[in-house]
């Protein structure tokens, strides 16, 4: 089975609006297949991610219930987690603790809070209150940019932070491109193109690690995002010199 993005809602967008609007705005297909677990019906949306790299399929899992009633057999093909929630409800802080014990216990490896706007009112949920209550485990996303600044084409929500952080994501089933390299594979420097090969290498092994690194503590963590870091570095230079 394809790996699976997991979406619950503690707010008023449903999962299923946020898988659907996903597909919506890749240009894919919006079509689920229907498995049952535990006496419930639950809808799998293929999605297809294609990067200059890898290519890969997984799954939108929206599940109408929250993290304590996901069966188990969902949570073992889980490797990323969408949680939205409303601003204005601050009650979401005390889910915090449990979401927390959730992603770590289910050993999930990539986690998003989204919402529609952050705007800083002391009446709302602030976004240092989500990081510190997190630990940092979750990216923060906010649907809609300023409300100031919004335009009527920005009125919907918008879902390209999160199609980029599942896209940079190295998921368990990626398949390198055979032609990820191909213009390197023309050049007739051999030791060029076994050092770039070697890097991108290097590049899977820091993410794969970074991935696997929700328990390390704040330091440690950046301390591996700053090796990934350099790795990325050093395949842009490279590709920048060419």
């Amino acid at each position: 089975m394809n790996p699976a993005t997991l979406i619950l809602s503690y707010g008023e967008v449903t999962p299923i609006e946020i898988a659907k609007n996903i597909l919506i705005e890749l240009k894919q297909p919006v079509e689920s297949t229907v498995g049952t677990h535990d006496a419930l019906n639950v809808h799998y949306y293929k999605c297809s991610i294609e990067t200059k790299y890898y290519s890969n399929s997984i799954y939108l899992i929206p599940f109408e219930g929250k993290c304590d009633t996901v069966p188990q057999d969902i949570l073992k093909s889980t490797e990323a987690l969408i949680i939205y929630f409303d601003p204005k409800d601050k009650s979401f802080l005390k889910c915090l603790p449990e979401i927390n014990a959730f992603f770590q216990n289910n050993e999930i490896q990539l986690g998003f809070l989204i919402t529609t706007t952050l705007t800083g009112d002391k009446n709302e949920i602030s976004y240092q209150e989500l990081k510190e209550k997190t630990n940092f485990l979750f990216d923060v996303i906010t649907l809609k940019g300023d409300v100031e600044d919004e335009t009527e084409s920005d009125s919907k929500n918008n879902y390209t932070e999160v199609i980029e952080g599942l896209s940079n994501f190295v998921w368990s089933n990626v398949n390198l491109k055979s032609n990820a390299c191909s213009h390197q594979r023309n050049s007739s420097n051999t030791e060029d193109l076994e050092k770039q090969l070697i890097d991108f290498e290097k590049l899977l092994i820091s993410a794969q690690s970074l991935r696997n690194g929700t328990r390390l503590s704040r330091d440690e963590f950046l301390d591996k995002a700053e090796e990934l870091a350099e790795v990325m570095s050093s395949i842009l230079n490279d590709n920048d010199s060419d």
